[in-house]
């Protein structure tokens, strides 16, 4: 018991929301994810005259990897090819030739799931014959995995942001460095100016 309650600390609550569309309008969510992580989507809208739900998912780059139109609800699983922000929009298309009127909106409830809460769990334990204590070994293994990416991201992205920072930093050493030495050869250039500027007038 203590395991299992050690589990769902791990692995969290999914919890979804819900969200206002107006019509012709659109919202998206940013997602940053790491490399080779499952991710999975549930979501469903409320009805709406002449309204048609269109969603779209893209990578960091901005490729899209998954477009679908027209649905009133819809589940996808996914795995990323790269880490950064995945973005996932969704549009509240009107009917072409239908007039927009003020009130129009449909509501959606989304949830995202992530790593290990995008497995599951049930279909893996009928396809592979796997015991209720080999499932929660399997459940812990993923957990562990998800974790680790996360955290190898993360990593990657720090050591990103202190190359970056050490660059920058760099570079403005060097900007002072040759602004300091500008300065003092153009004083140098300037007082050698003036002291021939005073023997000429015979002025020292």
């Amino acid at each position: 018991m203590r395991y299992l309650v050690c589990l769902s600390l791990l692995l969290g609550v999914a919890e979804g929301f819900r969200f206002t569309l107006p019509a012709r309008g659109f919202k998206c969510f940013h997602e940053e994810l790491p490399h080779n992580y499952n991710y999975e989507g549930k979501w469903s809208a409320t009805a709406g005259y002449s309204q048609f739900i269109d969603t779209r998912i893209t990578d960091p780059h901005g490729t899209i990897i998954l477009e679908e139109k027209g649905k009133d609800s819809s589940d996808f699983f996914l795995t990323t090819a790269m880490a950064g922000d995945h973005t996932i929009c969704f549009y509240n298309r009107l009917v072409q030739g239908v007039p927009f009127q003020a009130h129009m909106n449909r509501e959606i409830t989304f949830q995202l799931l992530e790593g290990a809460q995008a497995q599951d769990y049930d279909q893996i334990a009928k396809i592979e014959h796997l015991k209720p204590i080999e499932v929660n070994l399997r459940m812990m293994e993923d957990t562990v995995k998800a974790i680790h990416a996360e955290y190898q991201y993360f990593k990657e992205r720090e050591f990103d942001m202190r190359d970056t920072s050490e660059s920058t930093n760099s570079r403005a050493m060097w900007i002072t460095l040759t602004s300091m030495v500008s300065f003092f050869l153009f004083g140098v250039w300037q007082v050698s100016h003036m002291k021939k500027y005073f023997r000429e007038k015979k002025l020292i």
